[in-house]
């Protein structure tokens, strides 16, 4: 008969390390998802970001395009805009919509836009981004910008 253990069994192989292996595994696992998953929710927070200003972008153009004057065309533009942004979760509130000479960047001198026959401009869209779980005064200096070039067509009744 034997009597009670005193200890690691000095003829086991596994000896003393039995069982760590499951919990380095494990420490490990969360180490590396909790970074990858918040890495993954930034960027694809980044696009959504970029796909609704290039969606209020175009919608906006198209809707100025089609308006009867051009104030009503701006103030459709602008609640597209939000609508857009909204489809992404995004908030509505601080968007921008900016005509800009065609071709130019997006801050550069604002222009009066026209909707007579034939004329060109682009329409930028501007919103700022938070990245989940970074604080605001960190992040106040990103913004994504849509463009949209639109050319008023030729055959518009001047109205």
């Amino acid at each position: 008969m034997t009597g009670p253990s005193t200890g690691p069994d000095p003829t086991d192989e596994r000896g003393a390390d039995a069982g760590r292996a499951l919990i380095e595994v494990l420490i490990l696992g969360v180490l590396l998802l909790i970074p990858t998953v918040y890495l993954l929710s930034a960027v694809l927070r980044v696009q959504s970001a970029t796909f609704a200003v290039t969606q209020a972008a175009r919608d906006a153009g198209r809707l100025i395009d089609t308006a009867p004057d051009l104030d009503s065309g701006v103030q459709r533009a602008t609640e597209a805009a939000r609508i857009a942004l909204a489809d992404q979760r995004l908030p509505g509130d601080a968007v921008s919509v900016r005509f800009v000479a065609p071709g130019a960047d997006c801050s550069s001198a604002a222009i009066s836009p026209s909707l007579t026959a034939g004329t060109i401009f682009d329409i930028c869209v501007s919103t700022p981004l938070t990245l989940p779980g970074v604080p605001s005064p960190l992040t106040d200096n990103n913004t994504i910008t849509g463009v949209y070039t639109l050319h008023v067509g030729e055959y518009r009744e001047n109205r």
